[in-house]
């Protein structure tokens, strides 16, 4: 009768938390139901999920894997090792980044990148479109990429150095290009000017990795974020902010929001769950990261946030370095590999101080690490639900099991984790993807390769 069917569990439904069954048929749920011992007994395979939640698969809308930033320097997670990672965490689904050499052109670029995950990836996937420069010619390479699955590009703010900041020229010209295509614009919001100030100032009165946050304060961000909606709504265009790391950044989109503006955020767990003293140990470098954390009141701020509603989606903004890559920095906070581990930590982090903290609710959370994401960015309503229709991307989540990180146990290829040693509150049971086992009580035990590449529509929003 069904393929198969997750039973005994209170799932997540479009009316909210109800007892019922999700009977599986051909990769779609074909069912939410409660199935009697018959129904039961005829499906092909059965997964118990009592005591836990039923969730839809979680989307992370911003990794980076395989990502070189330099000669010699590429991320220690790749497709496939980022792609387990995920799955085990209860992830099985991630938007990842094209990587573009300058002169390459969006649609160059999109094509290289997808040659290099098909055939890797563990978990379904799709691409934001870099765009490091701009040539006129390009117009009608993004009009294709839309009708590719791929409707949303991403411009920085900063890395003048590196030829890859935007002007606000620039970001209105692909904006109101955007407008016309169907395209969102995620942006990294910093101001290059206060960076390039404040790193001056910071090399000459903090040492070590603390002179990271000096150079990057809040104000950098926070006016990089204003601005990028006063153009988002001159404009008229989807904007999405991306790893937001500040309260007021998170109230600046909530309050264009209220204005009818066609902006979102997104912040990361990192800057849920880590503050800026671990900058100041000795070896503070390897919890260096682009924004840098921050103090304990943005923590509370952007929780609060995230309960109220101001943000709209939770990434890890994941770019895994080993120890030794970290260590490469020589002591100059400039040459820090920017970047941690997130993707199999990051639904159990949101838990602990979400849920599990009172802060917000179960559904809350689980609207964060799916729902949203799928409709900020064309995944919705394939993904992101649990619904008769949907793809059968299942998370079985045991809200109770206490768990301490430690790196070993991970499928992660990195020898340390941000989060090492902290006892964490929730983990995933099972995880299912496309009606497809992909891991068990952590571990991922799925066909290697078994992920595919996900065609986005040009979404509305959420």
């Amino acid at each position: 009768m069904y393929d198969l069917a997750v039973v005994g569990g209170k799932t997540l439904t479009p009316a909210g938390w109800r007892r019922l069954d999700v009977a599986v048929r051909g990769g779609r749920i074909a069912a939410l139901a409660r199935l009697s011992r018959r129904q039961r007994h005829l499906c092909r395979q059965v997964l118990d999920a009592r005591d836990c939640l039923v969730l839809p698969g979680a989307i992370d809308p911003h990794v980076h894997l395989s990502l070189t930033i330099g000669p010699g320097m590429t991320t220690a997670d790749d497709f496939s090792s980022g792609t387990r990672a995920a799955a085990a965490a209860g992830i099985t689904t991630i938007i990842d980044y094209t990587t573009p050499e300058p002169g390459q052109s969006p649609l160059s670029a999109f094509r290289a990148r997808r040659r290099l995950a098909d055939a890797r990836v563990n978990c379904d996937y799709s691409l934001h479109n870099v765009l490091i420069e701009f040539r006129p010619g390009w117009r009608r390479h993004l009009a294709r990429l839309v009708e590719l699955g791929a409707p949303s590009v991403k411009l920085f703010l900063i890395y003048d150095e590196r030829g890859w900041r935007s002007d606000d020229a620039r970001l209105v010209e692909i904006m109101e290009l955007g407008r016309r295509l169907g395209l969102v614009t995620c942006v990294h919001a910093e101001n290059n000017d206060l960076i390039r100030l404040f790193t001056a100032r910071a090399g000459k009165r903090v040492r070590g990795a603390a002179a990271l946050a000096a150079a990057r304060p809040p104000l950098a961000e926070e006016e990089a974020v204003q601005r990028a909606i006063l153009l988002a709504e001159y404009c008229r265009s989807r904007l999405h902010l991306v790893h937001l790391s500040c309260a007021g950044s998170a109230a600046a989109v909530a309050a264009a929001r209220r204005r009818g503006v066609p902006v979102s955020g997104e912040t990361c767990p990192q800057y849920l769950a880590l503050d800026g003293s671990r900058l100041r140990r000795s070896d503070g470098h390897l919890w260096g990261c682009c924004p840098p954390l921050r103090g304990r009141g943005q923590q509370a701020g952007l929780l609060r946030a995230l309960a109220r509603g101001w943000l709209q989606a939770l990434a890890t903004d994941h770019c895994a370095f080993t120890r030794a890559q970290k260590d490469s920095w020589g002591g100059d906070f400039t040459r820090i590999p920017y970047g941690l581990a997130g993707l199999e930590t990051s639904l159990a982090v949101t838990h602990t101080l979400g849920p599990v903290a009172g802060v917000m609710s179960s559904s809350q959370w689980a609207r964060l690490h799916g729902e949203g994401p799928a409709r900020l960015f064309g995944l919705w309503p394939r993904k992101g639900r649990l619904a008769p229709g949907a793809d059968a991307d299942i998370l079985v989540w045991d809200p109770r099991l206490r768990w301490r990180v430690r790196p070993q146990a991970l499928e992660t290829s990195i020898d340390w984790n941000p989060y090492q040693g902290r006892l964490l509150q929730g983990r995933a049971r099972l995880v299912v993807l496309r009606g497809v086992l992909l891991a068990r009580q952590g571990r991922f035990c799925g066909p290697s390769g078994g992920g595919r590449f996900q065609k986005r529509r040009p979404g509305r929003g959420s």
